[in-house]
């Protein structure tokens, strides 16, 4: 999930730090459901978060990037939520491509959605409705 996110702060309008992502999954990421029920929540929590500052857990050197734009990432992470809240509803609502797609405007065009005119067959659409879960795992 991680990466997912490292490949998400590219696409806002301010400069994020690799860091900085990586602390705030450390703090806002669940460590218990499935992927996209933790992107969900890792975008809201994101967005109370990042007001109190990225800070260094380790407690070595404080503010990990003094010139984070807080509103502009702030304003980014509510709009992922919104996004991300819509997906998950077209998932549960049974539109997988409709979800798939909102996850590609959300995660870009490395997260491919569906051709606009195909539907999953039988044996497909339940795999992409079955939540995975969040395993915690080393980054490296």
């Amino acid at each position: 999930m991680v990466r997912v996110l490292k490949q998400w702060r590219h696409g806002v309008p301010t400069k994020v730090k690799s860091l900085v992502i990586e602390v705030l999954a450390l703090n806002c990421l669940p460590a218990e459901g499935n992927r996209r029920d933790a992107l969900k929540a890792f975008f809201t929590a994101g967005a109370v978060e990042v007001g109190y500052g990225v800070n260094d857990p380790a407690v070595h050197c404080g503010v990990i990037q003094s010139d984070l734009d807080v509103m502009v990432l702030r304003t980014a992470l509510d709009d992922a939520r919104e996004i991300a809240e819509q997906a998950c509803a077209a998932a549960d609502g049974g539109d997988t491509n409709g979800a798939a797609r909102l996850w590609q405007e959300l995660l870009g065009d490395d997260f491919p959605a569906p051709a606009a005119n195909k539907t999953p067959s039988a044996a497909i659409g339940p795999l992409l409705l079955r939540p995975r879960p969040v395993k915690d795992s080393p980054q490296g």
